[in-house]
């Protein structure tokens, strides 16, 4: 045992030597392994009822719709009939942010990110 650790306990609590020593005693016990305070049944019982949060893991999440963005819809199909002036070829507007097309022979992906505006 520590003397500096038990004159610090008895300092700190407010107890006796012999509770500090009693207290240090029964953390090295805890600490390789020991069940010095043990629950009844009764006590583990009340006690799994008090870490109950009320919280149902077998819930079905909340389907939202996706809202469309007009904007970027607009731009999308503006990119859309430019590209077509140029002799492009529009395989599909997947979403109203990307679309896939063939330009001379390759293949190509334009994604249209909208940026978050930065925050204050």
């Amino acid at each position: 045992m520590d003397e500096k650790r038990i004159k610090q306990m008895m300092k700190s609590l407010k107890i006796t030597r012999e509770e500090a020593i009693e207290i240090l005693r029964d953390d090295e016990a805890i600490d390789k392994g020991e069940k010095l305070f043990e629950l009844t049944p009764e006590q583990k019982k009340a006690e799994k009822e008090a870490r109950k949060t009320g919280f149902r893991k077998n819930t079905t999440p909340v389907k939202r719709e996706r809202k469309v963005d007009e904007t970027k819809k607009r731009i999308i199909l503006d990119i859309k009939v430019l590209l077509e002036g140029l002799g492009a070829k529009v395989a599909e507007i997947k979403t109203e942010a990307e679309m896939h097309f063939t330009f001379n022979g390759d293949e190509y992906t334009i994604k249209l990110i909208k940026h978050r505006p930065p925050k204050k």
